[in-house]
């Protein structure tokens, strides 16, 4: 898990760097090695700006080779801690941005892991190949596949349907 520790933090700037051990909270199928958040907390008055990176090797499968391999994923984190009055204050409160942790004055720690964890996915690439593999084509990593080209070449993919439509 991914706590901050807030107790006794002064208005302004505090620099802070955590370091996960993974457990089931955040362990997802890509994400098997720790977390490192690093960053500040700019502390003004009720509110607490989380502004920092987080990062980790993520094991990927790449969709050229059907290999896993590992790549390094790095991400900005902007989380705000905000304080609330009561409960009544606490209730009402609607807000459009994201990352809004809701925090009472009693907490010591907060926990961040979720978003972290979200964050780190959405920057997994759309298409993931492999180091070795990028500047190759498909046909450079398995060969049959440009066989089969070779064989119906001059039909159109629509030639195919027909062929199935026959058939």
């Amino acid at each position: 898990m991914l706590f901050v520790d807030i107790v006794g933090l002064k208005n302004g700037r505090h620099h802070f760097e955590i370091k996960s051990e993974i457990d089931k909270k955040l362990k997802t199928k890509e994400i098997v090695n720790p977390i490192e958040v690093t960053g500040e907390l700019i502390v003004h008055g009720d509110n607490i700006y989380i502004d920092g990176k987080a990062s980790t090797d993520m094991r990927l499968k790449c969709d050229l080779s059907l290999e896993d391999y590992s790549e390094y994923i790095e991400t900005d984190i902007k989380i705000t801690l905000s304080k609330r009055q009561d409960s009544v204050d606490f209730a009402s409160t609607e807000s459009d941005e994201d990352n809004i942790i809701y925090i009472s004055d009693e907490q010591k720690k907060v926990d961040i892991s979720e978003i972290v964890v979200q964050e780190l996915l959405v920057k997994i690439p759309m298409k993931k190949v492999a180091p070795q593999y990028r500047d190759k084509k498909i046909e450079d990593i398995h060969p049959s596949v440009n066989k089969d080209i070779d064989k119906e070449e001059g039909q159109s993919p629509f030639d195919v349907l027909k062929k199935l439509n026959n058939n």
